[in-house]
């Protein structure tokens, strides 16, 4: 396996951990809202939605969205 490859696969595995630890973290929303967020944020950011960004790109956008919203729970409380 090269690198890229190996970055590619280590991306994609971290991608997968992180959406599930956000799914947890927002239970309200169901997966396909949560996969639709972050797609719309990843457009915003990027400029490129589900179909067409990186595993990079959306693991960006999970970050965001995850900070945003431990940023807007922490101040409602």
């Amino acid at each position: 396996m090269n690198n890229l490859s190996a970055n590619s696969t280590d991306t994609k595995s971290e991608l997968y951990t992180r959406l599930s630890e956000l799914a947890e973290l927002v239970p309200e929303m169901r997966a396909g809202q949560l996969i639709a967020a972050i797609g719309e944020l990843c457009a915003d950011l990027h400029g490129r939605g589900l179909w067409d960004a990186t595993d990079a790109e959306l693991l960006e956008a999970v970050w965001h969205f995850r900070r945003n919203y431990e940023s807007a729970t922490t101040s409602a409380h």
